[in-house]
């Protein structure tokens, strides 16, 4: 009977959503470059990572939902504490994200890197049956133009301390550069308003989440 319990407890600790996820959203940017590049995405690891494929970014356009998963990172590992610079590379401006940044990103994520400054960016975790939505920047069904978070020619990071927020968009989780910030800039370090390259520290809940773990624990005593 116990060892049936705690297979059932094992089951749903499997399921517990976003509060357990290792990796967070920190910023993402639409650049001011020739073909609005560079298009970039910065994540965070908060714990060590032995297998960054778990792990997944869609692009979900003008509002219109979810995409899905549109890249899988590669079985890399990735140690607590590390920036991750996703772009889109574009063919006719292929340098533009060390052009702007002055150092080279990690990955080209593709489309799911490819925002217009209205679209909001989705980090699934894979371990699943189905893909879970554990971080969210910007409303998936809301088309970002003129909205509080929109960011058109600019840049969204998210306040240190705060997420991941699962699949709900949080406003108040992110400060925003508002649109057209970075028009006519050549470089982010000369930029006005410059993208806060790092700078993020983790949510003190992020990882194991022992207060849901005890409490499910509870019911099986």
């Amino acid at each position: 009977m116990k060892m049936v319990k705690l297979l059932t407890l094992l089951a749903i600790l499997a399921i517990v959503p976003a509060a357990n996820a290792q990796l967070v959203i920190t910023g993402v940017v639409d650049g001011p470059l020739s073909y609005g590049t560079p298009k970039a995405i910065e994540l965070f690891a908060c714990d060590d990572i032995a297998d960054l494929s778990v792990y997944g970014l869609g692009c979900a356009n003008n509002g219109g939902g979810t995409d899905g998963v549109e890249y899988t990172f590669p079985a890399d590992a990735v140690a607590a504490g590390t920036f991750i610079y996703v772009e889109s590379a574009n063919s006719n401006n292929p340098t533009a994200f060390a052009d702007f940044f002055g150092f080279a990103a990690d990955y080209d994520g593709g489309y799911a890197a490819g925002t217009n400054g209205d679209d909001a960016i989705e980090l699934f975790l894979l371990t699943g049956i189905d893909p879970v939505v554990v971080d969210v920047a910007g409303d998936r069904d809301t088309d970002g133009t003129g909205q509080p978070w929109e960011y058109l020619d600019g840049w969204m990071k998210r306040v240190t301390g705060t997420g991941p927020d699962g699949d709900t968009f949080v406003l108040g989780s992110w400060l925003f550069s508002g649109p057209n910030a970075l028009d006519n800039e050549t470089s982010n370090a000369t930029a006005a308003t410059p993208f806060p390259v790092g700078d993020y520290a983790c949510n003190p809940t992020v990882g194991t989440d022992a207060a849901t773990f005890d409490s499910i624990k509870a019911m099986y005593r």
